[in-house]
């Protein structure tokens, strides 16, 4: 797997971390530069092309490598001949795309399943297509809201306010409430810890703060941190849907490659509401 035995991966890291109070560890893997899009340009997040978050160093570096799989199936993919194939056509974007480096293809397909899910689920919250129930969770000060849906499984978003004055979010899907909000913990505290770290370089300020070209998802992660953004979040959260998502499948299938002597990597595609979530908006939310 190593770049150094001819693999894919240039080199992995492991770090200690901690999930609303629980120890966790955190794994960063590195493509080989010429099977990834250059991600040097990055100011908030790890330059890392895969991540992963788990209670064992084995299973977080697990997640990280298959995160960097699933790149690497994308970046070679969504613009070429055969992009219509598996719905970059529909979607250019990573979404939907999940890999398992296992026995079994249906273990990559249920994480695309799930991932599909939790984005078509997102995009068409945020667009005012379904609704979402606001509740609180095990862990004090942490409020989810829980998308309704017809998609496969259970999307959260929770929320939290930070010891710093910002406002954390992390959203995920699963097949239960729980073991979402597990997974949403993760994304949440990541993001917490990215936007205390920039405040921290920047002399408590992040607005104006980023170059004029940062990845759009940078931008909101900063715009809804702050107090702005945060009311337009409760503002749509506490809002009944105007429309109706349709829920559209696109694609459902393996995506074979050069990584699949590595892992299998499978893509579900819902159609998304509309293409907003891929320009510039700083208040799209979607982290």
């Amino acid at each position: 797997m190593l770049a150094s035995a001819g693999g894919p991966i240039e080199r992995l890291e492991i770090a200690d971390a901690t999930v609303l109070g629980e120890r966790r560890f955190l794994a960063n893997a590195y493509l080989v530069a010429e099977l990834a899009g250059n991600r040097e340009a990055n100011s908030l997040y790890s330059r890392a092309n895969g991540s992963g978050t788990a209670a064992s160093p084995m299973v977080a570096r697990f997640m990280a490598i298959s995160e960097a799989m699933e790149r690497w199936a994308h970046w070679q993919l969504h613009a070429g001949p055969e992009r219509h194939q598996y719905g970059f056509d529909v979607d250019p974007s990573s979404n939907g795309l999940a890999a398992f480096p296992g026995l079994w293809r249906r273990q990559a397909r249920q994480g695309a399943l799930l991932e599909a899910a939790e984005r078509f689920n997102l995009l068409n919250w945020w667009e005012g297509r379904l609704t979402a129930l606001e509740s609180e969770t095990r862990w004090p000060g942490v409020r989810a809201a829980t998308i309704c849906s017809q998609a496969p499984g259970i999307t959260v978003i929770l929320f939290r306010r930070t010891e710093a004055g910002f406002v954390a979010y992390g959203h995920a899907a699963a097949m239960d409430f729980d073991a979402a909000c597990r997974k949403a913990a993760g994304e949440m505290e990541r993001h917490a810890q990215v936007v205390a770290r920039f405040a921290l370089s920047h002399a408590g300020k992040v607005r104006d703060q980023l170059p004029a070209g940062a990845h759009p998802i940078e931008r909101r992660s900063l715009f809804f941190a702050l107090e702005e953004g945060h009311e337009l979040f409760l503002e749509r959260l506490r809002s009944p849907a105007r429309a109706e998502a349709e829920l559209k499948l696109v694609y459902d299938g393996p995506v074979p490659g050069p990584w699949s002597r590595y892992a299998d990597v499978w893509r579900v595609v819902y159609a998304p509401p509309s293409r907003r979530f891929l320009g510039m908006e700083e208040n799209y939310f979607m982290l």
